[in-house]
C-alpha cells in the first residue's frame, strides 16, 4: 500500500552509451521497464532519423510474417498449430535463437518459394479446370452428335452437308453444297438465357444452339469460384458470322474450346485429357503436400519471429529517440526512472555491455531538474487492474494521493452495494477463481478481446463476488428469495386473520418476538404488505450513507494533496478549496446521514407517544432551506406543537431549530467563499510573476554590453551546473 499510496519519487538521468553496446543496452532497459526515454530530436523528422533504415527493416520483415501468417490461415489444419503456441513461449524464444540477420535472410527465401508455389499452384488448378472443362465439353459435343441417325455408322460428320449432294444436284445442278461450322464451349448458367437472346439478334437467326447443364458445380479456371456451368454447341454459316460469335462469347465470359469433327477424333481426343487429368491430379497432390510441409515449418515459428521482430522494432524506435554525438562516437540519452531503481538499471548496464563486449561501458549520471516528473505507480497483478480503472477516470499528478489505494476496497463494495445476491455472487465467485487457478495457461495463450477483458480483471470479479455474497446476506437474497437460517423474529398471533378489521387498522399482521435477527435482514419482510416501503427506505438511506461517506474521503485526500504542495498554494488550497467544501458537504448532508442515523436508533412510538410515528428526512431538509426555524418532524429536544398562519401542526424542538438555522447560515457562507477567492489570489500571483519578469528584461536591457562582446548570461550559464536548467552549455 505505501508504493500504491502515491506515485514513485522519479529523477531524470543522462546515458552515455557506445553504439556497439546501444542495441543490447536498449533490450535489457526494455526487459527491465522503468525507463522512459524522452525524445532528443524533437525538431528531427521521422524519416532522417539515425535508425530509420532498420526501422524499415523491420516493416519489411513484418510484411513478410504477415504475408505467411496469411497463408498458414488459408492452410486447413495449420491453424491449431499457431493457437497451440503460447505468447509466454514465443516472447521467452524470441530472446535467444536465430538472430535478425539471419531471420531477414530466412523470411525472404521463404516467401520466395511460397510465392512460387502459389504461382505453380494456380497455374496447376487453372490447367486441372480447363482439363475438367474440356472434358466435359467433349462429353456433352459427344451426345449431341449422336442424335443424328447417321452418326453411329459414321455417316455423319461435323462439317456434312446437310443436303446430300445427289439430292442437291438434282435440284440445282450449279449449286454448291452448304456446310455449317461450329463453336462449342462452358458458360455460366444464369447468362445462358441472354446469351442465347444476343446471339439470336446478332446474327438475326442464322445459327443453331444447343446446351445441356453440368452436373454439380465447377471451379471457374479464371477466378476460381465454383460456378454451375453450361455446356453450349452453337452451329453457323460464314466467318463473319463466327467472328461475331466469338466476340459475343469473350463479352459474356464464356469460353471456347476445340474440338474435332469426326467421331473417332473426339473421341481419341477425350481419352487423352481423360489421361491428362489423372497426370495432373497426381501432381497437384504432390505439390500441395509439399506447400503444406513448408506452411506447416513456418507456423511452428511464426510467433516467435513475430515477437523477434517486433521487439527489433520497439529497441531501433527507442534508439532514434537518443542524440548521436559525433565527437564521443557515442549516444546520449535522456529518460525518468524511480529514484529507487538506480541500481537495476546499473546493473542492467553492466549486462549490456558484456553481452555486447563493448570496450568502454556505458555511463548513467543523474541530472538535477525542475520539470515535472512523469507519473508512476509500482503495480503487481492484483492491483494493475483497479490502476488501471482509475487511470481510465483520470492520470493523478506527480506524488499525488493515488485513489486506487482506497478504490481497492471501495470499488468492490460498492458494486457489492448494487449486486447483492448469494447465487449469483457464488456464480461470479466461481468464475473469477476459475480464471485465478487457470492463470498461467491463459496467460500462455492469446486471448481474444472479450475474454481479455474479464480475465484482466480476475481479482477485481473475486473481491467483487465476495462482497455480493457478503451483501447478499445482509439482504437475505438468493436468487431474489429470502433465507431463513436462524428463525424470523416475527410469528403470527392464534388468532390472526387476515380479513380482521383490527389487524389492518393497526397495520400490524405479525407479533414481534423481542429479539432481533442476528444478522441482515428478516426473512419475514419479504412477502409482508410493506415490503417494498422498508426495503426502498433501508437501501436507500444506506446509499446515502455510503455516497457521503466516498464524498468525504475524497474531499480528505485532495486534504493530503494539499499538504504535499508548496506555499503560498499549500494553505490557500486548504482554506479556500478544503475547509469549504468539507464544511458545506456535512452542513447539508452530513445533517442528513446524521438524522438517517438518529432515526434508525429511535423507536418513536415510545419517544413520541402523541405525536407521528413514523418521521420523513426528506421533507424535514427541504423545509429546513424554505424554513428553518420549523421542521414537520424534528428529531431532536423536546417537541412542542405550534400552528402556522394557515391552521397546519407545526412541531419544532428548541435545539434543532438552532442548529438548522445554524447549519444553513454555514452552508450559504461557505459558497462564495470556496469560489471568490482563489481566482483572485491566482490572478495576483500571477501579475507578480509577470511584473518580476519584465524588470529583469529591462535591467538586462540597461546593462553595458560584455568586453567580449558576450552577453552576461552566456557566462555566467557556461560556470552553472550546466545540465538541465535551460540555459546550460549541453542544449545549445
Amino acid at each position: 500500500m505505501g508504493t500504491l499510496w502515491r506515485s514513485q519519487p522519479m529523477q531524470l538521468i543522462q546515458l552515455f552509451v557506445q553504439i556497439e553496446a546501444a542495441h543490447d543496452t536498449v533490450d535489457e532497459l526494455g526487459q527491465l521497464g522503468l525507463v522512459e526515454f524522452r525524445d532528443q530530436n524533437p525538431e528531427v523528422n521521422a524519416f532522417q532519423r539515425n535508425f530509420v533504415n532498420e526501422v524499415k527493416r523491420c516493416d519489411e520483415m513484418e510484411r513478410k510474417l504477415r504475408f505467411f501468417e496469411e497463408q498458414v490461415r488459408k492452410e486447413k489444419g495449420l491453424t491449431t498449430i499457431l493457437r497451440g503456441i503460447s505468447v509466454t513461449d514465443a516472447n521467452a524464444s524470441s530472446s535467444s535463437g536465430i538472430s535478425i540477420d539471419e531471420l531477414e535472410g530466412r523470411c525472404e527465401d521463404l516467401e520466395k518459394e511460397l510465392i512460387q508455389l502459389n504461382t505453380n499452384q494456380q497455374m496447376l488448378d487453372r490447367n486441372y479446370n480447363e482439363l475438367i472443362e474440356l472434358q466435359h465439353v467433349l462429353s456433352a459435343d459427344n451426345h449431341f452428335f449422336s442424335e443424328n441417325p447417321g452418326a453411329a455408322r459414321g455417316e455423319f460428320a461435323a462439317r456434312s452437308p446437310l443436303v446430300p449432294e445427289a439430292q442437291q444436284q438434282a435440284e440445282s445442278s450449279g449449286s454448291k453444297s452448304v456446310k455449317l461450322g461450329f463453336l462449342t464451349g462452358v458458360i455460366v448458367r444464369n447468362k445462358v438465357p441472354s446469351f442465347e437472346r444476343v446471339l439470336w439478334r446478332a446474327t438475326r437467326g442464322n445459327l443453331y444452339m444447343k446446351q445441356s447443364d453440368i452436373d454439380g458445380q465447377i471451379k471457374d479456371p479464371n477466378t476460381g469460384d465454383w460456378l454451375e456451368k453450361n455446356v453450349f454447341i452453337i452451329f453457323f454459316s460464314g466467318e463473319r458470322v463466327q467472328a461475331k460469335i466469338k466476340k459475343i462469347c469473350e463479352s459474356f465470359g464464356a469460353t471456347i474450346y476445340p474440338c474435332p469433327e469426326n467421331p473417332n477424333d473426339r473421341q481419341k481426343f477425350l481419352s487423352e485429357v481423360t489421361v491428362r487429368l489423372q497426370d495432373l491430379e497426381v501432381v497437384l497432390a504432390r505439390s500441395l503436400e509439399h506447400r503444406k510441409q513448408v506452411l506447416s515449418g513456418v507456423a511452428m515459428y511464426l510467433q516467435t519471429w513475430k515477437a523477434k521482430v517486433m521487439k527489433e522494432k520497439s529497441i531501433y524506435h527507442t534508439m532514434n529517440l537518443f542524440n548521436y554525438d559525433l565527437g564521443r562516437k557515442c549516444l546520449i540519452a535522456e529518460g525518468w526512472c524511480p529514484q529507487t531503481a538506480t541500481e537495476d538499471i546499473q546493473l542492467a548496464l553492466r549486462r549490456a555491455t558484456q553481452r555486447s563486449k563493448a570496450l568502454v561501458p556505458s555511463i548513467l549520471s543523474i541530472v538535477p531538474t525542475d520539470e515535472v516528473p512523469p507519473t508512476y505507480f509500482h503495480t503487481n497483478k492484483y492491483t494493475k487492474a483497479f490502476q488501471e480503472i482509475v487511470n481510465a477516470y483520470g492520470m493523478a499528478h506527480y506524488r499525488e494521493v493515488n485513489p486506487a489505494a482506497i478504490s481497492l476496497i471501495t470499488f468492490p463494495f460498492l458494486f457489492g452495494v448494487m449486486f447483492a445476491d448469494v447465487g449469483h455472487g457464488i456464480f461470479l465467485l466461481m468464475f473469477s477463481l476459475f480464471m485465478i487457478l487457470k492463470e498461467k495457461q491463459l496467460m500462455a495463450t492469446k486471448l481474444n478481446e472479450i475474454v481479455q477483458m474479464p480475465f484482466g480483471g480476475r481479482y477485481v470479479l473475486f473481491l467483487m463476488s465476495l462482497y455480493a455474497i457478503y451483501i447478499g446476506f445482509i439482504y437475505n437474497e438468493l436468487f431474489s428469495v429470502s433465507m431463513d437460517i436462524f428463525g424470523s423474529s416475527y410469528f403470527n398471533p392464534p388468532e390472526f386473520n387476515a380479513s380482521c378489521s383490527d389487524c389492518v387498522a393497526s397495520g400490524t399482521f405479525m407479533n414481534w418476538t423481542g429479539k432481533a435477527y442476528p444478522f441482515g435482514v428478516d426473512p419475514a419482510w419479504k412477502g409482508a404488505p410493506n415490503e417494498l416501503d422498508y426495503y426502498n427506505s433501508f437501501k436507500m438511506k444506506l446509499s446515502i450513507l455510503l455516497g457521503v461517506t466516498q464524498m468525504s474521503i475524497g474531499i480528505f485526500f485532495s486534504l493530503a494533496n494539499y499538504m504535499h504542495e508548496k506555499q503560498p498554494m499549500k494553505w490557500i488550497n486548504i482554506v479556500f478549496q478544503f475547509i469549504p467544501q468539507i464544511v458545506f458537504l456535512w452542513s447539508i448532508f452530513g445533517y442528513m446521514c446524521v438524522l438517517i442515523i438518529v432515526k434508525w436508533c429511535t423507536d418513536y412510538r415510545v419517544a413520541n407517544p402523541g405525536g407521528p410515528s413514523v418521521p420523513y428526512i426528506l421533507p424535514m431538509i427541504i423545509q429546513m432551506f424554505l424554513s428553518p426555524s420549523s421542521a414537520p418532524y424534528p428529531f431532536i429536544g423536546r417537541y412542542e406543537i405550534n400552528h402556522d398562519s394557515s391552521g397546519n401542526v407545526l412541531m419544532t424542538g428548541p435545539s434543532q431549530h438552532k442548529l438548522q438555522v445554524f447549519l444553513v447560515i454555514i452552508a450559504l457562507l461557505m459558497v462564495p467563499l470556496m469560489l471568490l477567492p482563489k481566482p483572485f489570489l491566482l490572478k495576483h500571483f500571477n501579475d507578480q510573476r509577470r511584473h518580476h519578469k519584465l524588470v529583469e528584461v529591462q535591467q538586462s536591457d540597461d546593462e553595458p554590453a560584455h568586453p567580449s562582446g558576450q552577453h552576461p548570461s552566456a557566462s555566467s550559464s557556461s560556470s552553472g551546473d550546466g545540465g538541465h536548467g535551460g540555459h546550460g552549455e549541453e542544449f545549445d
